[in-house]
Order: structure tokens, then sequence, then C-alpha cells
């Protein structure tokens, strides 16, 4: 009887043939093997380059995103300042006369034509004409009068 523990009592010529399809058999899967694990490799290089792709474009994403933000708040900033001068544009433009104010002033001084009032200046000064001409005409009489004594 033969050791091999897969003999089972076959002879040494049935044995060649089967050997050497085994043999075929094992170089076959070993084969497959290889190109298995190359295929295994080439996918294993393709995911880390698509990792390492997508952590980069996390990184940029995660750098727009926080300069959006920046200008976002920058933006609303400048938002919050515009409406506190807009605010205080109103509160000014409120103190404003308004066009029905201003056509009732303009009625009150049609009525009352200051243009036709004299100034304390003017007055003075018509007075002062006045005062003038009255010593004047004084001074021109009584010389008039010592010339006829």
């Amino acid at each position: 009887m033969d050791n091999r523990p897969f003999a089972l009592g076959k002879n040494k010529a049935q044995d060649a043939p089967a050997s050497a399809s085994f043999n075929q058999g094992i170089a076959e899967v070993e084969r497959r093997l290889r190109a298995l694990e190359e295929r295994y490799s080439t996918i294993e290089r393709r995911s880390q380059v698509t990792e390492e792709n997508m952590l980069s474009s996390d990184r940029k994403i995660r750098a727009e995103v926080k300069m959006l933000n920046s200008e976002a708040s920058e933006i609303k900033g400048q938002i919050a300042d515009l409406t506190e001068k807009i605010k205080s544009l109103i509160r000014e433009l409120q103190g404003f006369a308004r066009v029905e104010d201003v056509d009732v002033i303009k009625k009150y001084l049609n009525l009352i034509e200051p243009l036709g009032f004299v100034t304390q200046n003017e007055v003075e000064r018509i007075a002062r004409q006045a005062v003038d001409e009255a010593i004047a005409k004084q001074v021109s009489e009584e010389g008039s009068e010592k010339r006829q004594e």
C-alpha cells in the first residue's frame, strides 16, 4: 500500500496524468491568484489616490467656506453700518420742513411783505439825515437873518 494520504490504492500509471492535471490546476490557481493580487493592488492604489484627492478637495473646500464666512460677516457689518446711516439720515430728514409747512410760511410772508419794512440802520440813517437837514436849515435861516440886519 502507498504511504500517500490521497492515493487510495491507485497505481502509478494512473497517478501521472492525475498529477499533471493537478499540477496544471495548481498553476492555473496560482496564475489567477497573481492576477487577483495585481488587481487588488491596483484598486488599492486607486483608492489611495482617490482618498488623497478627496482630502485635498476637502481642505480647499474648507478654506473656501472659511473665506466665504469671513466675507459674509464683513458684508453683515457693512449692512449694519448702512442701516445705521440710513436711520440717522431719516432722523435728520424728519427735522426738515415739509412742503405743507413751507407753503404756510410762504403765505404768511406774502401777507406780511417784510421787504416793505425798514431796518434799524435805515431808520437811524433817515433820522440823522433829517436832523442834519433841520440843523442845516436852521443855520441857513440864522445866517440869512444876520445878513438882513
